[in-house]
């Protein structure tokens, strides 16, 4: 991955910059390493430096600002010039002046100048949403002035999740209905529509007229203390029944999750630096068991969500 070489009015030089990740995302504690390519056809003289800088920047929709009391820009896709919501700046410096200050030339050379950039542990990781996003981007400077055209996003992702088999969820409604559901796994991929199999277990021994079960993904997330809720979709299980008085149901269902969702994350609030947004993203299937004449009982699943 890179950028195509273009010729800068600034530098009089072709250049470009490229990724060694076999990933396209990076994790926190994770290292961000390239290669800075730089061809001079004529002369380049650096005064001071040529570097490159990670900026991590929050962007606010101005309609969600205003009711967290805090001041923001207008929210677009693309990251403007408002330092005010810039949580995260760390500049690697890829060629210097020589030692005693004065200039460096270089003439007619083509060379590569490697770069690491290291990651916290507690940057919230990149997301969009309608009232606020988290990007980050890598930019090139020479002497203080951006280099047209190196601007390259970077996707920062929370930890690997823990694989586990996860305890299933049990209630019990009026009529003594009684409802079990379980997920096999521990999380699942948001980038390509996975399906999601769930074991449902019901026992309904008055035999209870179930017209209808449903199966509701809410998305919740806050950002620095303030939370919200989204409906992704509710299905219909139609693996079951509709009507059924059946004293005992057991059956897999498949629910299919949308592509690209951003990933569950919940922070370390004792390790958040104070200029880094707090955000979490969590995501729960509601079961609902739809009964005619009694109490409907429902169910809260935990679904995590990972970027894999």
């Amino acid at each position: 991955m890179g950028l195509n070489s273009t010729k800068s009015a600034l530098t009089n030089a072709e250049y470009s910059l490229t990724l060694s990740s076999p990933n396209d995302f990076y994790r926190n504690l994770s290292t961000i390493q390239g290669e800075f390519h730089l061809n001079v056809r004529s002369k380049l003289r650096i005064e001071k430096e040529i570097r490159i800088d990670l900026i991590g920047q929050l962007l606010e929709n101005k309609k969600y600002a205003s009711r967290s009391n805090r001041n923001s820009s207008q929210f677009n896709n693309t990251p403007n010039n408002n330092n005010n919501n810039i949580f995260l700046t760390y500049s690697c410096s890829l060629i210097t002046s020589h030692e005693n200050g004065t200039a460096r030339t270089i003439k007619h050379q083509q060379v590569n100048y490697p770069f690491r950039i290291p990651l916290g542990s507690n940057l919230p990781p990149s997301c969009e949403f309608k009232e606020f996003c988290v990007v980050y981007y890598l930019e090139i400077y020479h002497d203080g002035r951006l280099l047209p055209n190196t601007h390259k996003r970077i996707t920062i992702a929370p930890q690997t999740p823990q694989i586990i088999v996860p305890l299933p969820c049990k209630v019990t409604g009026s009529g003594d209905v009684t409802m079990i559901c379980s997920l096999p796994k521990s999380f699942y991929s948001g980038r390509d529509c996975p399906v999601v199999p769930m074991s449902m277990s019901i026992t309904n021994p008055k035999q209870k007229q179930i017209k209808a079960v449903t199966a509701q993904l809410m998305q919740t997330v806050s950002l620095n203390g303030i939370k919200r809720e989204n409906e992704i979709f509710t299905a219909l299980l139609n693996e079951i029944a509709e009507n059924t008085k059946e004293n005992e149901v057991n059956t897999k269902c498949e629910l299919v999750l949308p592509a690209n969702l951003s990933p569950t994350y919940v922070p370390n609030e004792t390790g958040q630096p104070d200029n880094v947004p707090s955000i979490a993203i969590t995501y729960e299937f509601r079961i609902t068991a739809q009964m005619k004449g009694a109490t409907t009982p429902n169910i809260r699943l935990s679904v995590p969500i990972g970027i894999e």
